[in-house]
């Protein structure tokens, strides 16, 4: 009976067949093993590239951190050389020297320099408002005014006043934390006391006939108050400047660095997976 059933069999046709490679039951066509192959390749370069680049990155983030310590030297010499100049005048005036109003007019001239240059500056590259700017010019052409009567002198001390204690709450409000800004309210305390007594010498030498000399030294010994004040002050800004670019230098490396770490692990992963899926290539 089994004789009369149909034969569903087909016979074998001839034909080429690619040869497959077959590792634990998984097969990799020909063609896909060139593109992992290229892909692995990339990937290496790609992660060669992106180490390379790191290192670079680094070289010269360190650059620019070696070079800011060179910059605080320089801009401690350039600030407390000028603060120091100004309490140098002012005791020079305090022990009645000669030249002590030759040191004075040395003092602020080298001052208003430094202040027009720093200030133009600052304005043309946008790290200095023109509030400030304005504001430092203020200041520099009071310093030069010379009163000639006791009523010039008292508007001119009133002007002195309002923008000193104007320049001494924008320290105090933009003062890094709570000891800095206590740090600049004493400051700011000082130096309106002292404005106030070189304020009233000033009014009195100028409305004394050939002048007062103890007026003048009670000015003079707030000038030294107010160039102390003015010396610890660019001094702590000094190093405050310094450490704020350091840890922007820091912060830029860190950022940079766990970036790249995860960028890597993803590159490692993908190599490793294409290493694997090669093994089943010839």
């Amino acid at each position: 009976m089994t004789g009369l059933l149909p034969n569903t069999a087909t016979n074998p046709q001839p034909g080429t067949i690619a040869r497959p490679t077959i590792v634990s039951n998984r097969v990799q066509p020909p063609a896909q093993c060139s593109d992992n192959r290229a892909k692995l390749a990339n990937l290496r370069n790609l992660i060669a590239a992106a180490e390379r680049e790191y290192r670079e990155m680094t070289i010269e983030l360190d650059r620019l951190d070696d070079e800011g310590r060179i910059w605080l030297v320089v801009d401690l010499i350039h600030k407390t050389a000028l603060a120091s100049l100004d309490l140098g005048a002012a005791i020079m005036q305090v022990a009645g020297l000669k030249t002590g109003d030759a040191a004075r007019a040395l003092a602020d001239g080298t001052q208003t320099v430094s202040d027009t240059f720093i200030g133009t500056s600052g304005v043309l590259d946008g790290s200095v408002s023109g509030k400030d700017f304005a504001r430092t010019m203020a200041q520099r052409a009071l310093t030069h005014a010379k009163p000639g009567t006791a009523g010039q002198a008292m508007a001119k001390g009133q002007a002195d006043i309002a923008l000193g204690s104007w320049s001494s709450i924008d320290n105090i409000t933009g003062a890094q934390g709570r000891s800095a800004a206590n740090s600049r309210a004493a400051e700011a305390g000082v130096e309106l006391a002292a404005g106030l007594i070189q304020r009233s010498a000033d009014t009195l030498d100028a409305g004394t006939a050939g002048g007062s000399p103890v007026a003048k030294r009670v000015g003079a010994a707030a000038q030294i108050a107010k160039a102390m004040a003015s010396y610890n002050r660019e001094l702590e800004g000094a190093f405050n400047r310094r450490l704020e670019i350091s840890s922007g230098l820091m912060a830029t490396k860190a950022t940079m660095q766990a970036t790249l770490q995860r960028a890597m692990a993803r590159y490692r992963r993908d190599a490793a997976e294409l290493e694997r899926l090669l093994q089943a290539c010839i």
